[in-house]
């Protein structure tokens, strides 16, 4: 039975280790600037790419429902719904650079 609580013990210090190194990772990629950028970036083009799939997705959706006399529109899947994402990942934005700006000064 000690053999088994040493395993244990051994692989709580390597989980901890591995932790510890990924948080480590982490943040030093988070103090380089340009890679920040660099991923906002990566971020804000496959938000796109998304939202053009989601509407061309809901665009086939709708088409294919304009034969339907009671065709109903889903609510809270339009265009307007991304655009609200847009203005909230962009405000979001803003506040991480407020928040980087003052913790660089």
């Amino acid at each position: 039975m000690a053999s088994e609580n040493d395993d244990a013990g051994d692989f709580d210090k390597l989980a901890r280790r591995y932790l510890d190194l990924w948080q480590n990772q982490l943040a030093g990629l988070a103090s380089d600037q340009a890679l920040t950028e660099q991923i906002a970036r990566l971020f804000a083009a496959a938000n796109t790419q998304v939202a053009s799939a989601m509407q061309a997705v809901q665009g086939a959706h709708h088409a294919s429902q304009a034969g339907t006399s009671a065709a109903a529109s889903s609510p809270g899947h339009g265009a307007d719904d991304v655009g609200e994402l847009r203005k909230r990942v962009e405000a979001l934005e803003a506040r991480i650079a407020e928040l980087e700006s003052k913790r660089g000064s």
